[in-house]
């Protein structure tokens, strides 16, 4: 009985050794403005700890926090720094909200930012 609760033991840690700590952070380093029938660039910031991440592929699904215009997708490209870049036309200026979505390596990434637009 003491031998299945070790190896149970040994099996847990084992197991949580090999999961990944941490995670991709993601901060809005650029919010786009609105002005109407004009595109604008958002910019993202990832980070690992104090590292910044490139290679990532990432989307993001923009919403408006208090209404609904439905969603907007966001394809960004990689800056090469940790930065990706987008370029979006939204339908009005106030509070949204980003659901990021990030691929690299097999491994994927999400996050919610909050992040306040502009009128140009």
């Amino acid at each position: 009985m003491m031998k299945k609760r070790i190896f149970a033991l040994l099996m847990l840690v084992i197991v949580l050794a090999g999961c990944k700590a941490g995670g991709v952070d993601f901060s809005i380093e650029t919010a786009p403005s609105h002005k109407y029938g004009q595109s604008f660039p958002i910019v993202i910031k990832a980070v690992e700890g104090s590292e910044a991440v490139t290679g990532l592929e990432i989307t993001a699904n923009l919403e408006m926090a208090k209404m609904d215009h439905g969603e907007i997708e966001v394809h960004f490209t990689n800056n090469g720094d940790g930065t990706y870049e987008g370029e979006v036309e939204l339908p009005m200026a106030g509070e949204w909200i980003a659901e990021v979505q990030a691929e690299k390596d097999g491994e994927t990434y999400e996050g919610t930012l909050e992040f306040d637009v502009e009128e140009e």
